[in-house]
């Protein structure tokens, strides 16, 4: 598997992304204990502080999708749909509205 992956830019370019050189890498998930390749893991997406996030490493099975976003790459004006992932421990305390994730309001 390839450490890199090429998307088309907004105007036909193509964009060159460096996942760096572990992608192939088998990960142990913190939440179920099962492996996964680090590919196929997902980061918490919930907030935790000024722009930052949870960021807890999990397998597809113990995320939850809650929507998607669009990510900016750099300064070319290209961005790329991407999901909106949670932990087990985020998981009843998010809520997302317009494409933005916040905690839910008891």
């Amino acid at each position: 598997m390839s450490p890199c992956k090429w998307i088309e830019g907004p105007n036909g370019e193509q964009i060159h992304l460096n996942l760096g050189r572990s992608r192939g890498r088998r990960m142990r998930c913190g939440f179920c204990g099962g492996k996964y390749n680090q590919a196929d893991g997902k980061l918490c997406d919930f907030p935790v502080g000024h722009e930052k996030t949870c960021d807890a490493a999990m397998c597809a099975s113990c995320s939850r999708r809650l929507g998607y976003q669009r990510t900016a790459f750099g300064t070319s004006g290209f961005t790329q749909a991407d999901t909106i992932d949670v932990c087990p421990i985020h998981r009843d305390k998010a809520v997302v509205e317009a494409g933005k994730i916040r905690e839910a309001q008891p």
